[in-house]
């Protein structure tokens, strides 16, 4: 495989374990959770089920994101100790 091939792979996969990372730990576990808490709490709709999920949500979220960019970034760290082919 090219040198600028492995570069553009490694780069890529890093790219995406950032953007996935923030938007399934960032938004959809933190933002959204948030966001339905503040729903129901002001429409009087809260109930401890509804609270309890969100709150776990909220505490897990930097943890799935982290591993989705941890999990990218081997990815591309594979990429990038590829041997250079001549």
């Amino acid at each position: 495989m090219k040198k600028n091939a492995k570069r553009a792979l490694a780069v890529l996969f890093s790219i995406l374990g950032t953007v996935l990372g923030l938007y399934i730990g960032g938004y959809l576990l933190f933002v959204r959770s948030v966001y339905w808490l503040i729903i129901s709490f002001t429409s009087g709709t809260l109930t401890a089920v509804t609270l309890l999920v969100n709150i776990i949500k909220i505490f897990i979220a930097s943890t799935v994101g982290g591993a989705i960019w941890c999990l990218c970034d081997i990815i591309a760290g594979h990429f990038r100790d590829i041997p250079e082919d001549d």
